[in-house]
């Protein structure tokens, strides 16, 4: 067994269960198409903690890892691979495929010598195998701490926007945003800098909403749909994955209207709603991680945000340190935590 890298790495054991923390290794040299990185920050997502939930339903690959945004520095690329990347660069890594090449799931093994399986990207491990199409140079005006946001919570909510309405009319339209997490907290920025300023927000954490009204001033909170007064929205950007929420927002836009579905809902979850609406020119639209491509989008989502003067810090907390990412992990559920968490790893900054 190849001892000499030793990796730190939260791993999913159980469903339901906290994490393992415990120390894992790399048994075989870097195989084809594969980069070895250096994590220096990771950023927790909702959709990690659907994993451990069951979200997707039975889950095949246990144990496993967890994590797909972060940052880090390549310290090693297969020989025989002609990379886009080299070694000492440092890079957003991010679960959305981009341009480059896929790599074969790595394979870990613990003291134990038992197998703990791996996607394309991990990122609650402090080094990681990742396949060269989940990396992308991090812009030198961007910190290693901001990069990670590059990986997931940027990119889908640019996507939500860019990829499925007409920027150009938006200004004029009334927009329905359900939940104020950590993605919903980015879509209304982003709507508001495009300068709309009919905007109705459903949230009932109470720390949201206090965020929500120290920062925006003209927008509509609600805690429930139920008290909304009878009103019709040009567009519904729907964050939560919740039936009763997406339900609502779909029998709530005009008929021409589009629904925007960006939270991740439960595999076994259904809905109802009148398909009429449907004939009528309503729209759902399926908005997966943004449907980006980070090649492309990425420097675009940059330009985005120095344009019109974004603070990425105002996005997220912390950070952490790993060892404490099952306590990260409850104050999210539990609502305590309610910007995207980062997890820092033995770096000097």
């Amino acid at each position: 067994m190849n001892t000499k890298l030793k990796i730190k790495a939260a791993v999913l054991e159980k469903n339901f269960q906290p994490l393992k923390i415990k120390n894992i290794f790399l048994k075989d040299e870097l195989k084809k198409n594969q980069i070895l990185v250096q994590i220096y920050y990771s950023g927790i997502c909702g959709s990690q903690i659907g994993e451990i939930n069951k979200v997707k339903g039975k889950d095949n690959y246990l144990p496993h890892l967890l994590g797909h945004e972060g940052t880090g520095k390549i310290i090693n690329i297969n020989k025989k691979f002609k990379s886009q990347f080299k070694i000492g660069e440092e890079v957003i890594l991010h679960w959305q495929k981009s341009n480059g090449k896929n790599c074969e799931n790595p394979i870990y093994y613990d003291s134990y010598n038992k197998k703990v399986n791996a996607g394309w990207v991990t990122t609650f491990n402090n080094f990681a195998i990742v396949s060269e199409n989940r990396l992308t140079k991090l812009p030198k005006d961007i910190s290693k701490k901001e990069g990670v946001l590059f990986g997931c919570g940027l990119t889908t909510a640019y996507g939500a926007l860019f990829n499925n309405i007409n920027i150009n009319k938006i200004k004029k339209e009334k927009i329905l945003l359900t939940g104020f997490g950590m993605i919903g907290q980015i879509m209304l920025k982003f709507i508001s800098v495009l300068g709309v300023s009919d905007i109705t927000v459903v949230e009932n954490n109470y720390n949201k909403i206090l965020l929500l009204k120290k920062n925006y001033k003209n927008v509509k909170i609600f805690t429930n749909t139920k008290f909304i007064k009878k009103e019709v929205f040009d567009i519904a950007f729907e964050t939560t994955g919740l039936n009763k929420l997406i339900e609502y927002s779909y029998n709530n836009i005009i008929n021409k209207g589009k629904l925007i579905l960006i939270g991740v809902p439960s595999y076994d979850q259904k809905i109802r709603i009148n398909t009429l609406g449907i004939n009528y020119g309503k729209k759902i639209i399926g908005s997966y991680g943004g449907n980006i491509n980070p090649k492309k989008d990425i420097p675009k989502i940059f330009k985005f945000v120095k344009k019109n003067k974004i603070k990425l810090k105002d996005f997220f907390s912390g950070p952490y340190k790993f060892e404490k990412i099952n306590d990260i992990l409850k104050k999210i559920q539990s609502g305590v935590i309610i910007k995207k968490p980062l997890i820092k790893f033995n770096i000097k900054n």
